[in-house]
């Protein structure tokens, strides 16, 4: 009995040893060979991280990222194949962007502080698992609203809309006419929600595989089996006196009635069907109404508002253009009314409108306005003469405007229209090889510049997004704001009390806003900008084109490098404030290194310049200013 317990220390003994002894071999090996890398069997995609150093590691990802940035994304329909880019740029640095950025340091960092990747326990279970792989995944940013864009852009052919059976008119042998039925057809569209999840995946796997295109089926609404029932009600239209739409005009004296006359082969077109508690019954396509109404008979009510401008003169308000109320056609209401009408017999319609109402203020000084209340300032040295152009459009455009108390202004809703109309110049945007023109150069330079006003006058600021890079006007890193229709936007409150009144004006090379209000005493304050985590950008890309005479360059702004930026934003509001007496926020910015990118005429054989890059944590011109009001006003 004593020999048989003696065996059984022994063994236990030789066990603990042994196993003591196993758990010293793999801390030795994992020592070794694991400690400050990754543990075995770590990988993104088909990339094997394990047993890589931090530096490694980055060294693969970092190659790869860059390898699917270069190439763009390749995305096959049949037999056609497209490549989409991952950055468009631009000779105005306000349309240039990115779609993707990998953010390798991230990704990085994420697997060097995940304990299950770096500890020895988390070695010893992949050691007593064989096999065992942990799939991580790369970080990235991706605009897949501009993927989507590119992507219809290049396979419109796929966007076929779904057609519904409808009734149509026609006349036989013996002139009369016949009401039959057309049938259905079904459209397609492209999945693009599975063309997002096959992208996603691809590239948090660091993988760029042609991305097959999927589409999906559009059906329409009403089939011709539908129509048969409601043939005998549709035909009781036909033969029908005309359709009228009225409107009387009391603007003009006396007044007029503007009539449209619709043909009973137009209401036809528009008939449709619809199941109500499962039951068909006949309508109208209130698409097709609507649409008509938007072609034909919403120019001729329209009537633009016009917003009344205001100056300061003499320290006082005076208005040097009257506001004026407006009016437009209720599109959705009169497409109702007209359908309620015609299905109930009746054919002369009185149309909907609704009025613009514009809230105008033209005695002088009853805003109680009397002080500036902050100032933005940015510089735009430098700008080629379309930008300057566009940037002053673009102060032009909001200056004399007055925002309410409780007001939350929006820079796009005040831009109006981007485009040649509103006396806007384009821009260069490279798209592969290809150039084509966009609006909306230099208006970053008018957001930025408002954004830096708001900041300056303590208000509220409700929207606001940087830019993808960094852009020497609006330095310093971090006090920058993109404005793009109809997203980016700007926007803040006036929280005042009072009116605030937008002045602006161009001094050289500078814009400023100047904020006309009354003070409540609140103190604003923001901090001189962090900037850090500095990523060099590629060398310069350099892209023929047949745009350009052989040989021939044209750069578009330096290149920039990528970073991090932020700054805190502190507002102290006066006693007795309905407000929390302190608010603070602070200001975040990512910034992508940007390369310079050159077009060069076809058949040239030089090679990019490529300039050096410094880098500044600071800017001559201030984020906010408080100037004195300018000596004469702008007109």
């Amino acid at each position: 009995m004593k020999m048989k317990m003696k065996i059984k220390q022994a063994l236990g003994i030789t066990v603990v040893f042994l196993l003591f002894a196993s758990l010293f071999v793999f801390y030795f090996s994992w020592q070794k060979n694991y400690q400050n890398r990754l543990n075995p069997g770590i990988k993104i995609g088909n990339f094997d991280l394990g047993g890589k150093t931090f530096s490694e590691a980055r060294e693969i990802i970092t190659t790869q990222t860059k390898k699917i940035e270069a190439s763009g994304i390749p995305a096959k329909y049949a037999d056609k194949e497209v490549t989409l880019n991952t950055s468009f740029f631009s000779f105005d640095s306000d349309l240039a962007y990115p779609t993707l950025n990998y953010e390798v340091e991230k990704t990085i960092n994420a697997l060097f502080n995940n304990k299950k990747n770096t500890s020895f326990l988390s070695y010893l279970y992949y050691k007593l698992i064989p096999g065992k792989i942990i799939s991580e995944k790369a970080f990235y940013s991706l605009n897949e609203n501009r993927i989507k864009t590119i992507l219809l852009e290049n396979f419109k052919e796929l966007e076929i809309p779904a057609i519904n059976a409808s009734f149509v008119l026609v006349t036989d042998n013996n002139g009369l006419a016949k009401l039959v039925s057309e049938p259905e057809k079904i459209g397609k569209k492209i999945n693009y929600d599975q063309f997002l999840k096959d992208i996603n995946f691809n590239l948090e796997n660091l993988n760029n595989e042609t991305i097959i295109i999927k589409t999906q089926s559009e059906y329409p609404d009403a089939k011709q089996v539908d129509l048969i029932e409601l043939e005998e009600e549709a035909k009781k239209l036909i033969g029908k006196t005309e359709t009228v739409l009225n409107f009387i005009d009391s603007t003009e004296k006396p007044s007029e009635n503007k009539v449209w006359k619709i043909e009973n082969e137009k209401i036809i077109s528009w008939l449709s069907v619809q199941k109500e508690n499962s039951k068909l019954k006949l309508s109208l396509d209130q698409k097709r109404v609507s649409l008509y109404l938007t072609e034909i008979v919403a120019p001729d009510i329209k009537i633009e508002a016009i917003t009344p401008r205001f100056e300061m003169k003499d320290s006082r308000v005076s208005s040097w253009q009257s506001g004026k109320d407006g009016r437009e056609l209720d599109i959705e209401n009169s497409a109702k009314k007209i359908t309620e009408e015609i299905l109930n017999g009746n054919y002369e319609i009185e149309l909907i409108t609704k009025e613009l109402k514009v809230d105008e203020q033209v005695a002088e000084n009853n805003f109680k306005i009397k002080e500036i209340i902050g100032t933005g300032v940015s510089d735009f040295s430098g700008s080629p003469k379309n930008r300057q152009h566009n940037i002053k459009v673009g102060a032009d455009s909001v200056h004399g405007l007055l925002i309410k108390p409780g007001e939350e202004f929006s820079l796009v809703k005040n831009l109006g229209v981007i485009d040649e109309t509103s006396d806007y110049l384009p821009e260069l945007v490279i798209k592969g090889n290809k150039t084509i023109y966009e609006y909306g150069g230099g208006l970053c330079q008018i957001g930025t510049t408002i954004f830096r006003s708001a900041l300056a006058s303590g208000l509220p600021i409700t929207a606001r997004q940087n830019h993808s890079y960094r852009v020497s006007y609006y330095e310093p890193a971090g006090t920058d704001a993109a404005v793009y229709d109809p997203w980016p936007d700007v926007r803040f409150i006036n929280d005042t009390g009072n009116y605030i009144l937008i002045q602006s004006r161009i001094e050289g090379n500078l814009v400023y806003f100047d904020f006309w209000g009354v003070s409540d005493g609140r103190i604003s304050s923001t901090t001189k900008p962090v900037i850090y985590n500095i990523v060099k950008p590629e060398p310069s890309k350099l892209i023929e084109t047949d745009t350009l005479k052989p040989g021939e360059k044209k750069c578009t702004e330096r290149a920039h490098n990528g970073a991090d930026a932020y700054f805190d934003y502190k507002v102290i509001y006066p006693e007795g404030a309905t407000t929390t007496p302190i608010q603070e926020r602070r200001f975040s910015s990512h910034y992508v290194p940007w390369p310079e990118v050159c077009l060069i005429g076809a058949e040239a054989t030089s090679t990019p310049d490529i300039l050096p890059i410094t880098e500044t944590a600071s800017s001559s011109v201030p984020i906010i200013t408080t100037p004195s009001p300018p000596s004469t006003p702008q007109q």
